[in-house]
């Protein structure tokens, strides 16, 4: 219970508090209306994603965002991205994170987030870092809990040259000490993510160790491809193939995974003891169950609504501009589409960090053994 515990605060790092036990009572009606009787529920979804728009000041080598922002545009008005942000903190969410593309480049982001914090929310964003010094005095006064900053290497050359902008390292750098130098009470947080693959995996230890320098938490996520379309990790694996693991290196990849626990015994957790088998066994953890649409929804630029972006067949359950977060919440398609997932036949798996979840979820013995909760397909 204590890895599991450990593990949650590497992905959201809030204290315990009464908005977090507001939380556990939440998801535990989440659970028992739509997972147990996939009926309509009178609580909100406990985490939000919201994509605030695929525009993108840099051009990372494993990213589709430049291609998905053609198909999926900013096209919410303003005064109905206010009006669902006062919905989402009257319905009780606990967590709503920021992200993109770019998410430092929306023009609502902070006037949405002082909507939000006016409820109680807690809110995180998610940034490539270029713009953090810039924005820096109105991520402090707006008081996010949490900014993740994407950090794929303790060098400047390697990580600009995996995110395709010369400089980025040191703006980034720049703007996590000013940050860090200006807050209160460690509000934000910084935490660093790293995408973890074939050219930067060998490093691991060291880079993990230098961002201790700089950052309060750090946390990995395997690169992954082949998502739905409108997905930043839509890219397909034969355009990066130098950065994707082969049949070849499993040995290698097996070995830094071990080096990576011994080191950092806090990355001691079935999601990251598990990537080797997603890549090169992936059917073993189709037995996962999938748990988004009973916890999650996301909120795309265009104001659809989904609950995945990794498989294809689920389509948007709704959309922010025809209906509000509640009645996307239960709507129709979302209980046709919690219908096939919680008989266990969407036959399939993923294994970033905004799904870990799923793997913390199986682990723990109430959901892992109860019958009621391990369908079969």
């Amino acid at each position: 219970m204590r890895k599991g515990q450990d593990f949650l605060k590497k992905v959201f790092p809030f204290d315990i508090d009464i908005t977090a036990v507001r939380f556990g009572f939440a998801s535990f009606i989440n659970v028992l209306y739509t997972r147990l009787f996939n009926i309509a529920s009178p609580k909100a979804p406990p985490l939000l994603t919201w994509i605030t728009t695929f525009d993108c000041n840099a051009y990372c080598k494993f990213c589709a965002t430049h291609k998905v922002k053609h198909s999926c545009q900013e096209s919410v008005p303003y005064e109905k991205l206010i009006k669902t942000a006062h919905e989402i903190g009257k319905a009780g969410t606990f967590v709503v994170g920021f992200s993109g593309g770019e998410v430092l480049m929306c023009h609502y982001l902070f006037d949405v987030i002082k909507v939000l914090h006016s409820y109680g929310v807690k809110t995180y964003i998610v940034t490539n870092g270029l713009l953090l010094r810039e924005k820096a005095d109105e991520i402090l006064q707006s008081k996010v809990e949490l900014v993740v900053v994407s950090i794929d290497s303790s060098t400047a050359e390697e990580h600009d040259n995996f995110r395709g902008f010369p400089g980025l390292y040191e703006k980034l750098l720049d703007g996590i000490q000013y940050i860090r130098s200006k807050r209160e009470n460690s509000v934000p947080l910084i935490k660093a993510t790293t995408i973890l693959n074939k050219k930067n995996i060998p490093k691991i230890n060291v880079i993990l160790d230098d961002l201790k320098a700089f950052t309060d938490t750090q946390s990995l996520q395997p690169i992954v491809t082949g998502y739905h379309e409108n997905s930043p990790h839509s890219k397909a694996e034969e355009g990066i193939t130098s950065f994707m693991f082969q049949p070849e290196d499993r040995p290698q990849l097996q070995h830094y995974i071990n080096e990576l626990i011994k080191n950092h015994p806090d990355f001691n957790s079935y999601y990251f003891r598990q990537i080797p088998t997603y890549y090169f066994d992936r059917e073993r953890l189709l037995e996962i169950q999938c748990w988004s649409p009973f916890f999650r929804m996301m909120i795309m630029p265009n104001g659809d609504v989904v609950h995945c972006l990794a498989n294809p067949k689920y389509p948007p359950i709704g959309n922010i501009k025809d209906s509000t977060i509640m009645e996307i919440w239960n709507s129709r398609e979302m209980f046709r589409q919690r219908e096939e997932i919680r008989l266990h036949k969407n036959n399939c798996i993923c294994w970033t960090q905004d799904a870990s979840f799923n793997q913390l979820i199986h682990n723990i013995p109430l959901f892992n053994r109860i019958p009621v909760f391990k369908k079969h397909k």
